[in-house]
């Protein structure tokens, strides 16, 4: 197994992952990304979802970047990103860093 320092946009939650090199089950290489850490969120707002919340919408709305529902998420103690909106569920939304 190798692992790299993977080279991306500096604005991607990915960049200061490292990627690992392995075999797949035919033998070929496959590169991976590691686990990143995922730091513990304070949110600035708790919101109360309806049934036509969807987290795209809801980065759009707090950070005027659809792109950026991955922090909602982040912030979620979830691990299916469809988990973290519900109907009348509760959303923590995260300072934007």
């Amino acid at each position: 197994m190798v692992t790299t320092m993977r080279k991306t946009d500096k604005r991607s939650r990915y960049r200061s992952s490292t990627t690992i090199t392995t075999t797949d089950s035919s033998g070929r290489p496959t590169e991976l990304l590691e686990l990143r850490d995922i730091p513990a969120a304070e949110g600035v707002l708790e919101l109360v979802t309806t049934a036509t919340d969807r987290l795209d919408l809801l980065a759009h709305r707090f950070y005027r970047d659809a792109t950026a529902f991955w922090r909602l998420c982040d912030a979620s103690d979830h691990l299916d990103p469809t988990d973290v909106v519900v109907p009348n569920g509760r959303v923590v939304v995260p300072p934007r860093k």
